[in-house]
């Protein structure tokens, strides 16, 4: 897969809003295993840097696998014991906002063999870090009944 570089955090300080859902028409599919969003959250660096330590542990150097968040977004905290007023709180963390149905992270395997039980045991330590709940999805092309078997001749 293309690797891309993740954006750079923008420092500026920015409304809480809300998290923008994903378009109906434009569900977040992909071919193999992946850790997908089941509720719309935030998701801090920390978080995000955690999982991929677990990800590297398991898979090994060799192992290929895409985070599809990045914490670009700043969230502000006033210091303790500030009185109401003089302004916005300090950058304390940068999350990335996640809606519900994104997948988060992606081990990707374009045909996995027919009767195969994939190991999830990554997907399942990650998602007892994450702050919401999450699915594991395997996505492959083999297709139930006589479709993956071709045409009979």
């Amino acid at each position: 897969p293309i690797r891309y570089k993740p954006p750079l955090p923008v420092r500026f300080k920015v409304p809480k809003g809300k998290i923008v859902p994903l378009p109906h028409n434009q569900p977040d599919v992909v071919l193999g295993k992946s850790l997908v969003a089941a509720r719309p959250h935030r998701v801090s660096a920390e978080q995000i840097e955690d999982s991929r330590k677990i990800l590297r542990r398991y898979l090994g150097r060799k192992g290929d696998f895409l985070i599809n968040i990045h914490a670009t977004y700043a969230v502000t905290k006033k210091p303790e014991g500030v009185k109401m007023g003089q302004g916005k709180g300090n950058i304390e963390q940068f999350v990335a906002r996640v809606p519900a149905g994104r997948v988060m992270f992606h081990i990707p395997s374009l045909n996995p063999l027919q009767g195969f039980s994939p190991n999830f045991s990554a997907f399942r330590e990650i998602a007892d870090r994450m702050p919401m709940a999450t699915k594991i999805r395997e996505q492959n092309n083999i297709f139930p009944g006589n479709l993956s078997s071709g045409r009979k001749k």
